[in-house]
């Protein structure tokens, strides 16, 4: 019974969840976004909680910042290759080129493909109680887009894929990359910081936040099902949240002349241990003699996830990692005679930490968890006539993602034209100019570039506007972080992507599978294997075009 259980315990599999969807959009909130990023000398107001701690030290009095950046991601992929023709299937767009797919989403949360990402901060200097310290209190987001809804493009328009809908349409050629997917990741944050000199302060940031995670994809049902065959495919659909995700940021500001300020920060890597359910749902050729295999829960003392899972419920949960982060920035200030800032010029360098690699034992057991490597565990088993004595565990999997570090530079600033009469105290009203430009190597190595996480290599441009008087400031702005038509080469180097089948395994010419770490590119999950033992059927030759757009609103208010 466990040997011919082999056959179909694909039934079930993973999903694949994006690190809040794939890599940072520099910046956080209105003005540094319009900046392009380049703020971590120069924050100075609820921002500065997420970018530099120090920086809240600069804002006097009371500081009420609440500002969004809203970012939309519009993705297509075209793979390369034909679809395969099927024994015994009659499909009608067997050996037709892939058909091209696009991410359209509407967040639930969103303004239509738009998704704002909050600032809520309150700052305050606690009217000088304690000389040079410098409190903060808000809730902020990773800047970046974690959602998924790809159509695939047929006959002119885009359809969302139906799993057993009409096995006559093509199917989305990234299926067993992504379908659908939502994530969130909210920190509510304490902040302090202290002028330990007039020309040095110092921050520290604390965030004890939430993840919630929602993720459909498509695994092979049957193993060793290199033709593809929809009908042979299972879809999982997995809802995890983790209640307590906690993190810590650190900053610096230096100020060794009136016109020179530098910055430094430092955010620590977040930790996303998520559980929740899953539903399966099988193809009607996943079946084993004519039977079709019953995926049922395992028994509560051997979960692995949580206890109570049911057929229609199975238990799972998520292991993965958003990177720890640095930036280093030097500020150049233009100052008037009085003192009074006209503009400024800013160059940051950022370094993000998404190739940490856990490895052993610790990763295994889910203890430690990284950017690149997604474990997955579902607390179910395949079986037969309701034998569950006899039922085969799904293997806990490992959802690569084939990263590494990146590296930015950002160049950003502003310019300030006063508007009306002066004050008494010689202040006037500004209209503030702002812009940047940035710059953010790839993520994704050779052949890893995925629909689920946005690796490609990026360039932002940013502009900005801001109506300042004594007591507000209204910011705006706009831009977009271009990336080009990125590609993933054919594994193997051939002319013709690599297909492999049942006579001939692997991309090497060898006729056997690549081992997994040698890998260009992700290959369908199939559980009953381990994480070293999938097969190798690249699913993501092909090539990207990619791109964000962004908008900036912002209010901040001081008293």
């Amino acid at each position: 019974m466990k040997l011919s259980l082999l056959v179909f315990v694909g039934a079930v599999g993973v999903p694949h969840l994006a690190a809040a969807g794939g890599l940072f959009v520099p910046g956080a909130g209105a003005v540094s976004t319009s900046r392009a990023g380049a703020a971590v000398a120069s924050a100075d107001d609820g921002e500065a909680i997420s970018l530099n701690p120090a920086g809240i030290a600069k804002a006097a009095g009371n500081t009420i910042t609440v500002s969004a950046a809203m970012l939309q991601y519009a993705m297509e992929f075209q793979r390369r290759g034909t679809y395969d023709a099927v024994a015994m299937e009659s499909y009608p767009y067997a050996g037709q080129p892939f058909a091209a797919e696009k991410n359209d989403v509407s967040p639930p949360l969103g303004i239509g493909s738009f998704q704002p990402v909050p600032v809520i901060a309150f700052l305050t200097d606690l009217g000088g109680l304690v000389p040079g310290l410098h409190l903060g209190v808000g809730l902020y987001a990773p800047n970046a887009y974690p959602f998924r809804d790809m159509c695939t493009q047929v006959a002119g328009s885009c359809q969302k894929y139906v799993f057993n809908n009409d096995f006559t349409t093509p199917p989305p050629g990234a299926r067993y990359d992504i379908m659908k997917q939502e994530a969130a990741v909210i920190l509510p944050s304490i902040a302090a910081a202290y002028r330990i000199m007039p020309s040095l302060d110092v921050g520290v940031r604390l965030s004890a936040g939430q993840a919630t995670l929602k993720s459909t994809t498509a695994l092979w049902g049957v193993p060793g099902n290199y033709v593809e065959d929809i009908k042979a495919d299972s879809v999982l659909a997995v809802d995890a949240k983790d209640s307590f995700v906690p993190a810590f940021g650190l900053g610096v500001t230096y100020r060794p002349t009136p016109n020179f300020e530098l910055g430094a920060s430092y955010s620590s890597k977040l930790d996303i241990h998520a559980s929740g359910t899953g539903v399966s749902q099988n193809g009607p050729s996943v079946q084993i003699a004519g039977v079709a295999p019953v995926i049922q829960p395992v028994a509560d003392d051997q979960a692995l996830c949580a206890r109570g899972g049911t057929q229609a419920l199975l238990k799972a949960c998520v292991d993965l990692a958003l990177p720890m982060t640095a930036q280093l920035g030097g500020r150049y200030k233009f100052l008037d005679a009085s003192g009074t800032l006209k503009g400024d010029v800013e160059l940051d360098l950022a370094w993000e930490n998404w190739g940490k690699s856990c490895a052993g034992e610790d990763f295994d057991k889910g203890t430690c968890s990284d950017p690149s490597d997604y474990r997955v565990v579902v607390d179910g088993q395949a079986v037969l006539d309701n034998n569950v004595d006899n039922g085969i565990r799904l293997n806990p999997s490992v959802v690569r993602h084939g990263l590494r570090d990146t590296y930015g530079v950002r160049l950003g600033g502003s310019y300030h034209l006063a508007v009306g009469a002066p004050r008494e105290d010689h202040t006037s009203s500004e209209v503030i100019v702002r812009g940047g430009i940035g710059y953010d190597t790839a993520a994704a190595k050779t052949g890893w570039l995925r629909a689920d996480l946005d690796g490609a290599a990026r360039t932002t441009v940013t502009a900005g506007a801001a109506f300042r008087t004594r007591r507000f400031e209204i910011s705006v702005g706009g831009g977009a972080v271009l990336e080009g038509s990125p590609t993933n080469p054919n594994v193997g180097g051939g002319a013709a992507p690599c297909n492999p089948d049942n006579g001939a395994s692997g991309c090497a010419g060898t006729g056997t599978d690549t081992p997994v770490a040698d890998r260009q590119g992700p290959d369908p999950i199939n559980p009953v294997a381990s994480s070293d033992n999938q097969f190798e059927s690249p699913v993501n030759q092909g090539d990207y075009k990619s791109h964000y757009l962004l908008l900036m609103l912002g209010v901040t208010t001081w008293f």
